[in-house]
Order: structure tokens, then C-alpha cells, then sequence
């Protein structure tokens, strides 16, 4: 409903355009609107996330979402969502088709330090060059 109520919104705006973004649960929310959605969203950022519907997830990505653009990032020093949780997640997504970045950075439950958000910005143009083409 969230993703169709911004549509409405914004006529112009198409899924494939998409990229959502959620730090923490909102990644894990993130996610899984974007999982849920019946066509394929640009993209997705996550940082300090974790699994939440493995299954739901896992058989999402082989259909649908096959080949969906991921950006994880997750500190080292994360005392919520602890850092050895990251490669789970990481794991989840690339065994089941998405094309996922995974970068761990030095900070904690954060966004972390300048050079992520280089990676950020990055990952985000590579999403609208690729949508122009």
C-alpha cells in the first residue's frame, strides 16, 4: 500500500525508478516492502539491518526480485544489531540472486564514517544512470 499510495502521489514516478532506503528495523522494512512489491523496485539500501522472513524473502528474490540492486552497510562496532549478524543477511540476498554491496564500516549502530557515504552516493547514481539507459 505504501509503495501505490506514493505512485499516486507522484505520477511520474515509476517501481523501477524506486530505490528504498531504512536504517535498522526500518531497513528490514524497507526490504520488505520492497520484496512485496509485484515488479521489481531499482534498488534498496539497508543499514544496520538484519533478516526478519527468511523464506518469504529467499523465494521473493529467486522470482520476482532476481537480480535486485542491494546496498548493505553495518558497522563493526553495532552493540544493537551486532556485526556478526551482517554476513547472514548478506548471504540471504546474494544465494538467492540479488546483486548486492556489502560494506562493513569501523562505526557502530550509525551511518558511519564520510567514506560511506561516498559509497552511498555512488551506489545511488549507479541506480539512476542504469534507469536512464
Amino acid at each position: 500500500k505504501f509503495l501505490q499510495a506514493t505512485l499516486n502521489d507522484y505520477p511520474n514516478l515509476s517501481k523501477k525508478n524506486m530505490c528504498l532506503c531504512g536504517f535498522s528495523q526500518g531497513a528490514m522494512v524497507a526490504l520488505d516492502v520492497a520484496l512485496d512489491s509485484d515488479e521489481p523496485l531499482a534498488g534498496v539500501v539497508l543499514i544496520s539491518s538484519f533478516l526478519m522472513s527468511i523464506e518469504t524473502w529467499a523465494q521473493r528474490l529467486r522470482t520476482v526480485h532476481h537480480g535486485l540492486r542491494c546496498l548493505q552497510l553495518h558497522g563493526l562496532q553495532d552493540s544493537i544489531v551486532p556485526f556478526y549478524t551482517a554476513p547472514w543477511l548478506c548471504d540471504l540476498l546474494k544465494s538467492n540472486g540479488a546483486r548486492t554491496i556489502f560494506i562493513p564500516h569501523s562505526g557502530g549502530h550509525e551511518m558511519g564514517p564520510p567514506h560511506v557515504f561516498a559509497s552511498l552516493l555512488s551506489f545511488l547514481t549507479s541506480l539512476t544512470s542504469s534507469a536512464s539507459t
